[in-house]
């Protein structure tokens, strides 16, 4: 009986075994070099095992989100003038098809839980950083809460299954072709998401900023976006942003800019710059939604 029990062991082994199968992953990046600039390469293929086209897909999408990470890491630390800057990456099957773009009814859920959950490493956000922040019971501070709603628009997403709900200042622009700097957050399941940070810039040029400085109350902080995007139109009005959550690192900015006497934020562009004040609105807003993202459980 133990020899059969351990044939029917290695049988099985060998099955599942074989059910997977082998896939690489190429990451696309943008080398810098001192001497050379910079140029668009291709990394080292990376073998990933899965059972799934779709399984595969996600760790792949895992792995570019954890380069993402650590590059936007290490910039803002300053590290980062001469590393390789992740931009993309694909995936072939075993027969070399590229699979990248490959459908399946979870993939933009999956796809935001990982690129949150990855972002909330290591400089967490929240207490519980996997997860989210848990809406307990002791946490919750129902009259700060009901004090500070009438502040905000509250906006369930219908087609959400898990009920995800956003809570965004009444003030934030309602269009990106406004300029504009506010925190925003969400709550799904009863668990504070990441807080966020979105500035807009709209101007008649393109400025294409990749930092803003700031100065608040004789003191200067820098931020440094992991990404901006581009848009025009309206007479050839043009408007940039970034849409980001917030690590721990960000802390000293967010604390200086909630409590505010006067502020300003410089732009800092390819090869100009252009400075906007930040109003005594603007701060009040982002001091609330700080208020109201900790009376819900939040922790940052």
């Amino acid at each position: 009986m133990k020899m059969k029990s351990f044939l029917l062991f290695i049988t099985t082994l060998m099955l599942l075994t074989a059910c997977e199968k082998k896939y690489k992953y190429v990451e696309t990046v943008k080398e810098q070099s001192i001497l050379r600039g910079s140029s668009i390469q291709e990394k080292a293929p990376i073998i990933i095992s899965a059972s799934a086209d779709s399984s595969a897909y996600l760790e792949a999408f895992t792995k570019y989100c954890i380069s993402q990470k650590v590059y936007n890491n290490m910039r803002k630390e300053g590290l980062a003038d001469y590393l390789d800057v992740p931009i993309g990456f694909k995936l072939y099957d075993e027969d070399g098809m590229d699979i990248t773009d490959i459908s399946f009814a979870t993939r933009l859920e999956e796809e935001e839980r990982i690129s949150t959950n990855i972002l909330a490493l290591d400089d967490v956000v929240n207490s519980n950083p996997t997860d989210g922040t848990e809406l307990a019971e002791s946490k919750i501070d129902s009259t700060k809460i009901e004090e500070l709603l009438p502040f905000f628009n509250v906006n369930k997403d219908e087609f959400d299954p898990k009920g995800k709900t956003w809570y965004e200042p009444k003030s934030a622009p309602k269009y990106t072709n406004q300029n504009g700097i506010y925190l925003y957050f969400a709550a799904q399941e009863g668990k504070v998401m990441p807080l966020r940070f979105r500035v807009q810039y709209y101007a008649d040029d393109w400025l294409f900023f990749n930092k803003i400085q700031f100065a608040i109350d004789d003191n200067a902080y820098e931020y440094i976006p992991s990404h901006t995007e581009h848009d025009n139109g309206n007479g050839g009005m043009i408007w940039e942003w970034f849409d980001e959550a917030l690590t721990g690192s960000d802390k000293a900015l967010i604390y200086a800019l909630t409590e505010a006497k006067s502020a300003k934020m410089k732009f800092i562009g390819r090869q100009y710059y252009d400075i906007k004040t930040i109003t005594k609105s603007q701060v009040a807003d982002m001091k609330r939604t700080l208020e109201l993202y900790r009376a819900m459980g939040g922790s940052y």
